[in-house]
């Protein structure tokens, strides 16, 4: 039980950490832009969600690590802090993950494979554009549901229904190429299991 309840937690947090925070990038579609506004943030999330969803059948691992090396800057900075417990008779986990620029797109990768019958949905709090249009802050909540494979204790995997939602706050920057980038996240993730062991 403690063996698989380990890896439980590290194939958990490791898939949600790349879908919560992935659905939390802003931008406007790779095209060029002269400045931060409301409309091509607000697109943007939509555009990632469906990126990180698995809805864009158009896009294998190689243009979606591209579409992500375009629009996360170089210094970006991301944290998570998740709670979690696997069955009702277990205490709350809290593990908390800071990610770099590759870090982060690896995750989404493994995001992407991990899930299966993925659903996201992602609701805009707040948006404030600073600087001219050149920065801007962002609060969003992302609801997230799925299958998700776990150690089974026996040597196999089962698939067990997840739930999660994540309240994100973003720092975004215009960059030089004129393409919306994230700085930096912090996110704080619930999530919920069903018939877990």
């Amino acid at each position: 039980m403690g063996k698989s309840f380990e890896l439980f937690g590290l194939v958990t947090f490791n898939i949600f950490i790349a879908i919560i925070l992935s659905t939390t990038f802003l931008s406007g579609s790779g095209n060029k832009i002269s400045e931060l506004n409301h409309t091509n943030v607000a697109l943007f999330i939509e555009e990632v969600a469906a990126i990180t969803g698995g809805k864009r059948d158009d896009m294998d691992d190689f243009t979606v690590t591209e579409f992500f090396l375009d629009h996360v800057h170089d210094s970006g900075h991301f944290i998570s802090t998740i709670d979690y417990s696997t069955a009702a008779d277990m205490m709350n986990q809290t593990k908390t993950l800071e990610m770099g620029k590759m870090d982060f797109i690896s995750h989404i990768l493994q995001g992407l494979k991990a899930m299966k019958k993925h659903e996201t949905a992602v609701r805009i709090e707040h948006i404030k554009i600073l600087n001219a249009g050149t920065e801007a802050t962002v609060t969003t909540t992302n609801f997230e549901r799925g299958l998700m494979p776990v150690d089974d204790g026996f040597g196999g995997m089962q698939m067990m229904p997840v739930t999660g939602t994540s309240y994100c706050e973003q720092d975004l920057v215009l960059s030089q190429a004129q393409t919306i980038q994230m700085r930096g996240a912090s996110c704080d993730t619930s999530i919920s299991f069903e018939n877990a062991y």
